[in-house]
């Protein structure tokens, strides 16, 4: 019998989150473009859906229980999926600068 032979290469499956657009977009084109500089297949971006927390809050202690105050927190996430790693890439990702904001979870598969 013909064993078939699983091909071992290693992908990843980057996700950012943030609750700055403007700081998540560019910290995805750091990730991206270092990527590809070191010879990785990449897939995405991928906008992933946003969320979206309400937080009701009363404008006063006890007395005027109709006055009241709503705030949201956005919280938006790209998803980057490596089909191929490079042979520098593991190198490069872990002298990566990221910003404080921008929250990274990285997956091997």
């Amino acid at each position: 019998m013909a064993e078939k032979v699983k091909n071992t290469k290693t992908k990843l499956r980057i996700k950012l989150k943030s609750y700055d657009i403007k700081m998540l977009e560019a910290s995805v084109g750091k990730v991206v473009g270092l990527l590809i500089k070191s010879g990785a297949v990449v897939k995405g971006p991928i906008p992933l859906p946003k969320k979206r927390k309400l937080y009701t809050v009363l404008r006063s202690n006890f007395k005027f229980k109709d006055s009241r105050e709503q705030f949201e927190r956005m919280t938006y996430s790209r998803m980057v999926d490596v089909v191929e790693t490079g042979a520098k890439t593991m190198e490069y990702l872990q002298n990566l600068a990221i910003p404080v904001g921008v929250m990274v979870d990285v997956k091997v598969f």
